[in-house]
């Protein structure tokens, strides 16, 4: 199923599939977890629902900025995927993604248990302990084969070391400047840091997709249980629509991935009609008042962006190569974490407005449909380069 490399490097792949798994799991199990507990959280602290939701939002973005957390082992282990299969990466990727599905299906329940169990506290210090699993999986990484292939490298001999002979060899005129050798410095150092695919078009590209997609499905988690409770649902019945949105996911990658590996249908297609669908269940989500209709709107939501989730990595792979995935990966997590620090408290803060949910998630339909504006730009510059 991935390339062909031998036993070890297929166990390697795999590893890396089983490592992303689990951090999706866990990423969202907290965060729906959060979600779960907004509305219990709002009680305790007597305050609006802005500030708890752009705090439990700034905390989505804190994982990106602080790194030895979840994102690092997120980044990796997306990147190692990427470069190991490079055959049915789509049905791979989809299997790797399914912890969201995982998470939302337990996670939201077990929090609702825990919380009955123990109350806040105790739901989050055991929520915090279940994400330690996350280490174990992280031992088990190992480096894709391109990077062992440098048996000929030399160390570059630091200042210290450099004798002063080899400068007095150079001519006066050739001798670079003070500033020629700081501009030099800067641009080795954004090499290493990887800014050097925002000089590309494809990284914009696929980060717009990328940050529109974890951005709604972000607030998504946070807000929709308190959502289907000021819709007048209880707390269980707002958790039983959760978990069947996390069955709806874990489908819909599922076979997403299968129908584009096959090649029955194109990857841009796929991403337009994943948008397209997210958008118009956002739009409808305000009408919808019956609790079979709120469960088929979360499997729909959540299906097709879980889909988009786990093809907007194949995305950023076809447009920049396997080469860059580590960069390209943590730069637009970082940009992502940023809009979710800067705009996450936002439908907390229409409810507080408005009373109401309706107007968030209605604007959240708009957001989701702005990486249709990627794929216009790529399909444009793709027309220019032929």
């Amino acid at each position: 199923m991935g390339t062909r490399f031998n036993a070890s490097c297929g166990h390697a792949g795999w590893y890396a599939v089983i490592c992303l798994h689990v951090n999706w799991l866990l990423w969202t199990g907290l965060l729906k977890g959060l979600g779960v507990l907004l509305p219990t959280l709002q009680e305790q602290f007597t305050t609006d629902t802005w500030m708890i939701g752009g705090l439990i939002a700034t905390i989505t973005g804190a994982g990106s900025f602080t790194g030895p957390c979840l994102m690092i082992a997120s980044i990796l282990s997306r990147a190692t995927t990427g470069r190991y299969f490079t055959t049915n990466y789509a049905t791979v990727n989809g299997i790797a993604t399914s912890g969201h599905s995982v998470g939302l299906i337990s996670f939201a329940p077990l929090t609702q248990v825990l919380l009955d169990t123990y109350g806040w506290r105790g739901a989050l210090l055991l929520l915090g302990a279940i994400s330690t699993h996350l280490g174990v999986c992280g031992l088990l990484l190992r480096p894709p084969p391109s990077a062992g292939a440098r048996e000929n490298y030399q160390p570059i001999i630091s200042s210290e070391e450099e004798p002063s002979v080899y400068r007095s060899q150079i001519p006066k005129g050739q001798r670079k400047s003070r500033l020629c050798l700081l501009k030099d410095a800067v641009k080795v150092q954004g090499n290493r840091f990887g800014c050097k695919v925002f000089s590309l078009a494809a990284f914009w590209i696929a980060a717009l997709v990328y940050s529109g997609n974890s951005f709604v499905s972000g607030l998504w988690l946070i807000y929709f249980v308190a959502y289907a409770e000021s819709k007048g649902f209880s707390g269980y019945e707002a958790v039983t629509f959760t978990t069947a949105a996390g069955i709806g996911n874990l489908i819909f990658k599922i076979l997403v991935g299968l129908v584009v590996d096959r090649g029955w249908l194109r990857l841009q297609l796929a991403l337009l009609i994943s948008i397209m669908t997210c958008g118009l269940a956002l739009f409808t989500l305000p009408l919808v008042n019956s609790f079979w209709l709120m469960i088929v709107n979360a499997i729909i939501f959540n299906g097709f962006a879980g889909a988009q989730s786990s093809l907007s990595d194949i995305y950023t792979r076809e447009l920049l190569g396997a080469e860059d995935l580590v960069p390209a990966f943590s730069w637009v997590g970082l940009l992502s974490a940023t809009i979710h620090i800067t705009f996450g408290f936002f439908p907390g803060w229409i409810f507080d407005q408005t009373g109401s949910y309706d107007k968030a998630f209605f604007i959240l339909g708009f957001i989701a449909l702005l990486p249709l504006v990627s794929l216009l730009v790529e399909k444009l510059l793709s027309r220019q380069k032929a």
